[in-house]
């Protein structure tokens, strides 16, 4: 279950709290919300996902990246997946412009977080496209905020990112 922050913390606040656990913490609108690790099937699908976003990107100026830091003005996100294009420095802990693609794939403790806060903030920030994965269905929902078009998509429907408009991902090798 995610955790949410009684107190407000600044950016500044939150880069100075150590945690030495395996948790993420994420800064959104001065709230930190803890998340625990994993399930299995959740990392099963974030898997799959970079897999063959991995294999369409090579030899591209775009890389794949599973929970980079992301900051946006004061806040600080944890996307599952994103796709980066034009990076040169990978040394930086915190990553401060907006992905291509943001993919988060939904848990029981943070599907309202990822389906109408970070969709709100994500559009805010610039990305072009928020990818929604829903293991519990079998599908995956695409917001390209540049279209101002939704499109969701199921095992019987091949996605097509509108970003890279050749990737092509078949849902049934993702949620095997």
């Amino acid at each position: 279950m995610e955790n949410y922050s009684l107190k407000r913390l600044s950016l500044s606040d939150f880069n100075e709290m150590r945690n030495n656990d395996e948790n993420k913490y994420e800064l959104i609108d001065g709230i930190v919300l803890m998340s625990p690790r994993p399930n299995i099937k959740h990392q099963e699908v974030m898997g799959n996902l970079y897999l063959e976003i991995g294999n369409f990107l090579k030899g591209k100026n775009c890389k794949i990246f599973t929970e980079i830091e992301v900051q946006f003005e004061d806040n600080v996100l944890i996307p599952d997946i994103s796709v980066i294009c034009g990076i040169e420095n990978t040394e930086i802990q915190r990553y401060k412009k907006a992905p291509e693609i943001v993919i988060e794939i939904l848990s029981p403790s943070s599907r309202y977080t990822d389906s109408f806060t970070k969709l709100y903030k994500y559009e805010l920030f610039g990305v072009k496209e928020y990818w929604i994965a829903n293991p519990d269905l079998e599908t995956i929902n695409i917001y390209n905020f540049e279209n101002k078009t939704n499109k969701e998509y199921t095992k019987s429907i091949k996605l097509i990112s509108d970003i890279f408009n050749k990737l092509e991902i078949n849902l049934c090798d993702i949620f095997k």
